[in-house]
């Protein structure tokens, strides 16, 4: 978006939509259009947190990655956020990319923590089906990540940002204390949401739905005065579904689930099914349940895909 853009719809938002005093704004930027004027704008409209897409600060990685940035501008991009006065920034970084060593890892974490956000965020490389990467790793055009190093450089990533004053409250996510992202914590509580724009979620009582993705039907419902709603992704969450979207996404966070709570919603024969589903899984050392609450263990979030359909199902 252009900075006119962004003008227009802080306008926008301000006109039709009352803010409390300490709402949290985030923006989302990459390195490369992260300029001195663009993020002094944004700061100036109110947007009182960054989000900036670094990746890694090693332009082989980038590079390997796809991505357009240099490690240089991903530095400068995080430099120009502080001089512009945002007092709470996030960085992303993937690791688990094959072919980034454990040198290159170390280094993109050394870096990370000497810039001081307030957030980092450590992403495992994941293949989309849709992806290039992913129908290049099945034909053996190109490599696919490996497991055993992506356990490695989460367990590093873990110990660095932890001695550094990060807290880890999320499988992924790691923030100096005041600073957990107010935007993604709503999604793990299973909060609710409003999704504006074309291809956007929203989560209101018990009903889920998404606009339209596409950008020309959507303006023309706009236009026409028709629901942008598409009929196809719309439906009503059950007890059922609720429940095991409460443990899928509570068991992201480092508290877990509270299982007094569990009860209270779902009833005790709920809970006590819970209970007895998760005694394998406890025995392998994957949940623990400590002060009430059921979490991953570190070896549960390495796996944790396995360990929730194992709970699940």
């Amino acid at each position: 978006m252009s900075q006119d853009q962004f003008s227009r719809l802080f306008e926008f938002i301000n006109r039709h939509i009352h803010l409390r005093a300490d709402t949290e704004i985030t923006v989302e930027a990459n390195p490369n259009t992260a300029s001195a004027n663009s993020l002094m704008q944004l700061k100036g409209l109110g947007v009182t947190r960054l989000s900036i897409g670094v990746q890694s600060f090693s332009d082989e990685v980038l590079d390997h990655l796809g991505r357009v940035h240099s490690a240089r501008q991903a530095i400068e991009a995080v430099h120009a956020a502080h001089d512009a006065g945002f007092g709470s920034i996030g960085i992303d970084l993937i690791f688990g990319v094959p072919g980034q060593t454990e040198e290159q890892w170390n280094n993109t974490l050394a870096t990370a923590i000497s810039l001081g956000p307030e957030h980092i965020s450590a992403y495992s490389l994941s293949l989309d089906k849709g992806s290039q990467w992913y129908r290049d790793a099945k034909d053996g055009r190109r490599e696919p990540p490996d497991d055993d190093s992506s356990a490695k450089q989460y367990a590093a990533a873990i110990t660095a940002l932890a001695s550094h004053g990060y807290d880890q409250y999320e499988i992924s996510n790691f923030c100096l204390p005041g600073h957990a992202c107010r935007h993604n914590v709503n999604y793990w509580d299973r909060g609710e949401y409003l999704g504006l724009g074309p291809g956007a979620w929203s989560f209101i009582g018990n009903r889920r739905w998404a606009n339209t993705a596409d950008v020309e039907r959507y303006v023309s419902c706009l236009r026409s005065g028709i629901t942008v709603q598409d009929h196809d992704r719309d439906e009503t969450v059950n007890s059922e579904q609720a429940a095991l979207e409460i443990l899928f996404l509570g068991l992201r966070k480092t508290s877990g689930v509270d299982l007094a709570a569990y009860g209270a919603l779902f009833g005790e024969g709920s809970l006590n099914s819970l209970l007895c589903r998760i005694g394998d899984v406890e025995r392998d050392g994957l949940v623990v349940i400590r002060n009430g609450a059921l979490m991953l263990t570190r070896r549960g979030m390495l796996l944790s895909n396995q360990v929730l359909a194992r709970i699940i199902t």
